[in-house]
């Protein structure tokens, strides 16, 4: 074997991210009906969207473009979309905060021609798309399609992201359960913080996010109050709970939370994730879920040098359960 022959790991894994391949459109019909048959209609409805959501985003970073404004992503979209395969696309109503898009001959709306289910994988490639093209959030809402192969979508600029990073502001006014960390975090690690109470946690959060770091809080409690308590004002607050809140999120979601997660830890400038509710999650869904979510989270917070703090009461959890978490996470007193 030559030097030629021979291939650096490192750029075969960059290769196989930036890499693609066609699906037919009966693969794209049969993967939807295994969904709903496997995991029910509406988790199939957020995965589908969330793969065509990476798909998107996929096609973009291999090309390397971005676009300063909607009109650019305007001018850019149509011919970016004719490699894709999934119908050819038309544009309406084009201005500074969307777009109205067109698809004809599109492949997901012809397979659902019948069920009227809804192009939930086109809707999110198209997101992916023109989110890492404007370098910044941007929706597809579905609006009503005729039965047939057209799909039409209405691209958004969405100026308020609930999960976008920010940088808090260093306050003065800090609260007496506040206190500097007796101890060190290092970039890519996770910490468990065994606590009957949070505090000790959002002390160690806050120390963070007002030196430097750019955090995302996860939590059962009202996001209002957790701001009040401990003065978070620009640091974003996911809100566990079925509430229908912009910043509210189901905890029976954990993909939907995961890409959340994952999202900020790639956009976040010295990320840390807080994620304060792991009992209510493991309650909501079973203790082999929650455990295999904890187990994706850590490894993208490592593979993004970020930090994952998760406070939890030891009382919650058996022995065995709460012994299979401290092998994951590493053990620090608040």
């Amino acid at each position: 074997m030559t030097s030629k022959d021979r291939s650096d790991p490192v750029d075969s894994k960059k290769n196989d991210q930036l890499a693609f391949f066609l699906m037919p459109g009966n693969a794209l019909r049969s993967l939807s009906d295994e969904l709903a048959i496997s995991i029910g209609e509406q988790a199939k409805e957020g995965i589908l969207f969330r793969y065509g959501v990476r798909c998107g985003e996929g096609m973009v970073q291999r090309l390397g473009f971005t676009c300063p404004d909607m009109i650019a992503i305007a001018e850019m979209l149509p011919g970016m979309w004719s490699s894709v395969g999934l119908g050819r696309m038309q544009l309406k109503e084009i201005s500074e905060q969307g777009m109205l898009v067109v698809l004809k001959e599109s492949i997901e709306a012809r397979t659902n021609a019948q069920g009227n289910q809804g192009c939930h994988f086109t809707r999110g490639y198209l997101s992916g798309m023109s989110s890492s093209l404007a370098a910044q959030k941007v929706v597809c809402i579905e609006e009503d399609c005729p039965p047939g192969d057209e799909f039409c979508g209405r691209l958004i600029l969405q100026q308020d992201d609930p999960s976008a990073p920010a940088a808090e502001e260093p306050s003065p006014a800090v609260p007496p359960t506040v206190s500097s960390p007796a101890f060190h975090l290092a970039g890519g690690s996770s910490y468990l913080l065994k606590d009957d109470a949070p505090d000790g946690c959002y002390s160690v959060f806050l120390q963070l996010v007002t030196g430097g770091h750019q955090g995302l809080c996860i939590t059962r409690d009202y996001p209002d109050r957790v701001r009040q308590r401990y003065n978070l004002v620009k640091t974003p607050i996911l809100w566990l709970s079925n509430s229908d809140s912009p910043f509210s999120i189901e905890p029976v979601q954990l993909g939907k939370l995961y890409h959340k997660i994952e999202d900020f830890l790639k956009r976040g400038e010295k990320p840390v994730v807080m994620l304060s509710g792991l009992e209510y999650i493991i309650t909501q869904n079973n203790y082999t879920s929650a455990l295999k979510f904890l187990q994706l989270i850590k490894d993208q917070v490592a593979i993004h040098d970020g930090i994952l703090l998760i406070p939890l009461s030891p009382s919650t959890l058996n022995e065995r359960d709460l012994k299979m978490i401290e092998r994951e996470l590493e053990t620090i007193a608040p």
